[in-house]
């Protein structure tokens, strides 16, 4: 223990007093003034929408369509080749669903469901993936939707925001447009699921094997109650196209098969595929 007189040895750090300088203060006061600025402009800059990250154009396509979505890469690793032949395969299930369904409403009906209705004077009012609701069990959905009133109606909002896992490709990440309704990665064949017509399998005279009822589609995607959900297609799958998949789509066909389109497909056999009643030689596929 210490005596009383024995003067214990003093922290330098503790005793030393800091006392800033002038300029120091003037810099310490600078930069403080520099940070608040460089906030302030950031906060403006947010305010105008400069800072804001979106992904979708509204000038450049509707408030349901996405189009964001980049062709997909080869994939390298043994991993990811697992994951795109198990999204290959999910997929193909999913096409096999909306083949089922699609027959079944035939026997039911008699007739393919129309690819979209529409009144008199060009409101669209329902699509072909609403029509199949029931025949892939998804009754209470359909029960819920007004028929009497167009699809993006107020009345059918809130029917057209729950996903169906049947319309979703696994591969694909975006499953909600913009304006909040659920989207579908699969389109019919407008050049056989027509405006207010319901053909019959008969009519199509190039054969079933041989005509796509509907594709995957590799963007551009619409809520699976758009009457719009339709295209051409020669129109989505080529070279110059964004495919579902690295190398090619899955394509529908009206037999039920389920099929894969290269993106390099011959346009002359893929024009053939596309058409029901033309009568083209669809080569070696």
């Amino acid at each position: 223990m210490n005596s009383p007189s024995e003067q214990l040895p003093v922290d330098p750090l503790k005793s030393t007093e800091f006392t800033p300088s002038a300029a120091t203060l003037i810099v310490i006061l600078a930069g403080c003034l520099f940070s608040g600025l460089l906030l302030w402009f950031l906060f403006q800059d947010i305010l105008q929408g400069k800072y804001r990250q979106t992904t979708i154009n509204p000038a450049a396509c509707p408030s349901n369509v996405v189009s964001t979505r980049t062709q997909p890469e080869v994939p390298t690793s043994p991993l990811e080749r697992i994951r795109l032949a198990t999204n290959q395969s999910q997929s193909k299930q999913h096409l096999n669903r909306i083949a089922l369904a699609v027959h079944n409403y035939h026997s039911t009906f008699g007739v393919l469901p129309p690819g979209r209705t529409e009144t008199e004077s060009g409101t669209p009012y329902h699509g072909w993936q609403t029509s199949i609701l029931p025949h892939i069990d998804q009754y209470e959905l359909y029960d819920q939707i007004n028929f009497d009133r167009p699809w993006n109606d107020p009345q059918n909002y809130k029917v057209f925001q729950q996903q169906v896992p049947e319309y979703l490709n696994p591969a694909i990440q975006e499953k909600v447009a913009p304006d909040g309704t659920a989207l579908s990665h699969y389109v019919g064949n407008s050049l056989l699921l027509k405006k207010n017509q319901s053909m019959p399998f008969e009519s199509i005279s190039d054969g079933r094997d041989y005509t796509i009822l509907a594709v995957e589609r590799g963007n551009n995607f619409h809520t699976w109650g758009d009457p719009a959900s339709l295209a051409d297609p020669q129109q989505i799958i080529g070279p110059d196209q964004i495919s579902a998949f690295p190398d090619g789509t899955q394509a529908l066909m009206s037999s039920g098969a389920v099929r894969f389109l290269s993106r390099d497909i011959d346009p002359a056999i893929l024009k053939a595929l596309s058409t029901p009643d033309s009568n083209d030689s669809t080569g070696d596929f």
